[in-house]
């Protein structure tokens, strides 16, 4: 009961922005400001941790330090240890990053010479940034943005910088993943359920498949329709990791890390099927309004919801809701 209300109270975000943001009364050029706010702000938390891992460096004398939890050498630089100085997810810092590269996007198009070099210079120190934070789910989206900016922007423009300036953002994505596969022991893909948190057999991606394995395995024994109900998701999974002996995730009470399981699990097939409705929806009217901020934050939210559940975090509940009506307002008073 407890963890269903608190579910509750973190869905009821959604209904409070709804009814809440349309009463502010600002208009379009307030709701910029606010943006632009939000984009400068996340500037700045970078330049910090960009700061912080030098500092760090230069305390320590090595660009590593060890995890004796993962028994690995962490970069300052990368992931989740480049992140840590905001307490704050790699993949959180990452979305925050890649909307605010599409706010200074947006303004990229409408600027005389000067400002776009000095937008440019911007965008570039986010590019490095979205980089450093090793996130895969991250750099496809923002690869996708950039095409669709491309796309609708320069269409009748392309000339060969831009098409290598696309190819290089399509390769960006693949060469992590490749640069990553390569530190581990065996396949990428592989794992042994059983192993536990120290197994060198571990990585992102197939400590993923072992939680999303469990999770199917508990829809499969509840109702596929309406789910186990809100609230039971955390225990339905540590039960299934108890019962598959995959003593990390019960160790560390994983949840299924994909947005669109974890509704499957919660809510069911109907559940998922609503929550596919409001993202196509969304992407509809952004492609009809021609709205690219708006086709930013639904991406984001899109594809990074394949590798964590973004919408059962407050980190994630409210910089989406609250950016994504701002957003829609900006355009139409609906």
């Amino acid at each position: 009961m407890a963890n269903g209300l608190k579910g509750l109270e973190k869905t009821l975000s959604f209904i409070l922005f709804f009814l809440f943001v349309p009463t502010l009364h600002i208009n379009r050029s307030q709701i910029k400001k606010l943006l632009n706010v939000f984009a400068y702000v996340c500037l700045l938390a970078l330049l910090y941790c960009l700061l912080m891992a030098t500092y760090n460096v230069w305390s320590t004398g090595s660009l590593y330090i060890f995890n004796p939890e993962n028994l690995v050498n962490e970069n300052f630089f990368l992931y989740h240890r480049f992140s840590k100085p905001l307490n704050l997810h790699a993949v959180y810092f990452g979305m925050y990053l890649v909307f605010s590269s599409s706010i200074f996007l947006n303004k990229f198009k409408n600027c005389e010479k000067k400002g776009k070099i000095y937008i440019g210079i911007l965008l570039a120190f986010l590019a490095v940034g979205i980089y450093l934070l090793q996130s895969f789910s991250v750099l496809v989206a923002y690869f996708i943005v950039l095409l669709v900016f491309f796309l609708f922007t320069y269409k009748d423009k392309l000339n060969y910088i831009r098409l290598g300036l696309l190819a290089l953002a399509i390769l960006l994505p693949a060469t992590l993943f490749l640069n990553k596969a390569k530190v581990f022991k065996g396949h990428v893909f592989e794992y042994t359920i059983e192993d536990d948190i120290h197994s060198t057999n571990w990585n992102s991606l197939n400590i993923r498949l072992a939680k999303w394995e469990a999770a199917l395995a508990v829809v499969k024994e509840n109702n596929v329709i309406f789910g186990s109900g809100m609230g039971c998701t955390q225990n339905r999974l540590n039960e299934m990791y108890k019962k598959k002996n995959f003593t990390i995730g019960y160790q560390k009470k994983f949840n299924t890390h994909n947005e669109y399981i974890n509704y499957l699990v919660e809510l069911g097939v109907l559940g998922v099927l609503c929550y596919l409705f409001f993202l196509d929806s969304g992407l509809y009217i952004s492609f009809e309004r021609n709205d690219f901020l708006l086709f930013t934050i639904l991406a984001l939210i899109a594809i990074c919801g394949i590798t964590e559940n973004i919408l059962g975090v407050n980190k994630g509940i409210v910089f989406f809701t609250s950016l994504y009506y701002l957003v829609l307002l900006k355009n139409e008073k609906e």
